[in-house]
């Protein structure tokens, strides 16, 4: 084992790399000491982007980063994968199942979990979203109850497949209706169902749904947003327990579901004192920690994130959010290595940038610095952005780029900010100059007559269709036909009069853009989709859960 003196760091969440990193950074040139992170994963999970892999927009691995793919440029940074068992304080060591770590300084990171409140049957019956394994989870069971729904014939039993039921309007319920708002459309083409016959419920004990937001315009706004899109929000919803096929409320009555999503609340894992160490409890289970971020009894021992709560006296309890912990941790870490340098110690800070709540990848409410509140198409390029800049901070481009593949142009079904618009799977967004060039070139050759300069054929007939090939390709309408039309009219100019460099790129340009490149800020991108709908429905029928046309006159 390295002579080193040793940070550890136990967590790799947000925090815990967060913490990591600044501590790596301003001990670099001490060689007496190193980071160890330490961790039952070998991966961080972006715990904010879980709702998008239980509700299918991303794949697993999309909020899984390498630790040492993000630690590789961090020679000072050592990553260990095992699960502590046990902190002993006074000889400072932690014990793990791959043996025993020294430490100088000790930083706990574990994060929360979800807090049920011991109402009987969410263990049993219930899904919670807190962890990696527990999106699988519900990806997994969503996708198997509606597959079955499509095939089950008794109405009673198919009602109770089709109700989801999320518990709790906090950011991460409220995140996951939305995912669940456009998945129910994918998922009902897949298996023939009516979207509507798939309810989603969102079930809040209190009055209000999203009582983090101080401005309730937002919130209303967000209300709206899920109401407008068939979901039903049942304020003053007090949930006293789950069943295999229902969930039971205080008033006695209960509501059919085989999908109930445990939202509601967080609590603190607890694991300090499965570690064995006594330790001062908030809210929650919390760990309570003084002004410097230190646990309160342990000198060498801090802790930040969903894990501790702190008080400010002005400001309130800190959430638990990215936010928080990250402030948590920035104190936290410049105190670690004070204490190493003969420093004072700081105080921890609260930074409050605000919140942005994304309902699908369509929508988001987001208030910012305290005075920007608003909702829509903007606030959703915030949300990215927030996320973005997370890596940024942590000097993480790969997993920028990695980000903005999974998130826009590598996404199916739309499901983006810009509808499709910019996805690969919706074509190709980097050929919207040459289709603009291309546009202006026929525009130009239809015109060309009048304007004194050469015409495909000086014929009015050719030249009228080269302006409408030209409009149509700009403007992304029938794209592909026009494009593999103006490939013919080319060909055929280059034929009678003679094939010029001109002529000849402008034929290739056009056959690259016959792909179907108009979905890409194109009329298209609605207009051809709303007509092979119609034109399938029209020639072989809409397609339907089940048939009985015994007395039908087909």
């Amino acid at each position: 084992m390295s002579e080193k003196k040793n940070v550890v760091v136990v967590g790799a969440g947000f925090s815990g790399i967060f913490g990591a990193k600044k501590i790596a950074k301003k001990l670099k040139n001490n060689k007496d000491y190193q980071v160890v992170v330490v961790d039952k994963h070998s991966f961080m999970t972006y715990m904010t982007e879980l709702h998008e892999v239980a509700a299918e927009r991303v794949m697993p691995d999309h909020v899984q980063e390498d630790l040492r793919e993000w630690f590789h440029k961090t020679p000072n940074v050592k990553v260990v994968t095992a699960e502590v068992t046990k902190v002993d304080a006074k000889k400072k060591i932690i014990t793990t199942n791959q043996g025993e770590i020294p430490y100088e300084k000790l930083l706990v990171a574990t994060g929360g979990e979800s807090n049920d409140f011991g109402t009987p049957g969410v263990k049993e019956y219930g899904y919670e979203l807190w962890s990696f394994e527990q999106a699988l989870a519900i990806r997994e069971h969503l996708r198997e109850v509606i597959t079955d729904a499509s095939l089950e014939a008794d109405p009673v039993k198919r009602e109770e497949m089709l109700n989801i039921m999320i518990v709790g309007s906090g950011f991460t319920g409220v995140e996951l209706v939305g995912e669940l708002i456009e998945w129910r459309e994918v998922i009902a083409k897949e298996t023939k169902l009516n979207p509507d016959d798939i309810k989603l419920t969102m079930l809040e004990a209190a009055p209000t749904i999203l009582n983090m937001l101080t401005d309730r315009n937002l919130a209303d706004k967000a209300e709206r947003y899920m109401t407008d899109h068939g979901v039903t929000i049942q304020k003053g919803a007090q949930v006293t327990g789950v069943t295999e096929n229902s969930v039971l409320f205080k008033d006695g009555s209960s509501l059919p579901t085989r999908s109930l999503i445990w939202t509601a609340g967080v609590k603190n894992k607890s694991l300090l004192g499965k570690w064995g160490l006594k330790y001062e409890e908030g809210r929650g289970g919390r760990v309570k920690v003084d002004e410097n971020m230190r646990v309160i009894g342990f000198d060498d021992i801090y802790a930040a994130g969903d894990a501790v709560e702190w008080v400010d006296p002005v400001a309130g309890p800190t959430p638990q959010t990215v936010q928080g912990g990250e402030s948590m941790v920035t104190a936290a870490a410049a105190n670690i290595v004070n204490e190493i340098k003969g420093k004072p110690l700081v105080k921890f800070k609260r930074v409050d940038w605000g919140y942005a709540v994304s309902i699908g990848s369509h929508y988001t409410v987001a208030a910012l610095f305290g005075h920007f509140n608003f909702g829509g198409f903007f606030a959703n390029l915030v949300k990215h952005g927030i996320n973005l800049f997370y890596f940024m901070q942590i000097k993480a481009g790969g997993s920028i780029i990695k980000y903005l593949n999974d998130e826009i142009f590598r996404m199916e079904n739309g499901r983006e900010p810009f509808f499709g618009m910019v996805s690969r799977r919706g074509n190709v967004l980097w050929t919207l100059l040459l289709r603009i060039a291309v546009g202006v070139a026929f525009i130009n050759a239809g015109v060309g007559n009048s304007m004194n300069v050469p015409t495909f054929t000086g014929n009015a007939s050719a030249d009228f269709v080269s302006v409408i090939i030209g409009l149509g390709v700009l403007a992304g309408l029938f794209g592909a036909p026009l494009a593999a039309l103006g490939f013919l009219v080319t060909l055929i100019f280059g034929f009678v009069n003679g094939f010029t460099l001109t002529s000849v790129l402008l034929s290739f340009a056009s056959l690259a853009l016959a792909n179907g490149v108009s979905y890409s800020f194109g009329l298209d991108h609605w207009v051809m989709r709303f007509a092979k709908k119609t034109w399938k429905n029209f020639w072989y029928g809409e397609k339907q859960i089940s048939y009985d046309e015994l007395d039908s006159d087909k």
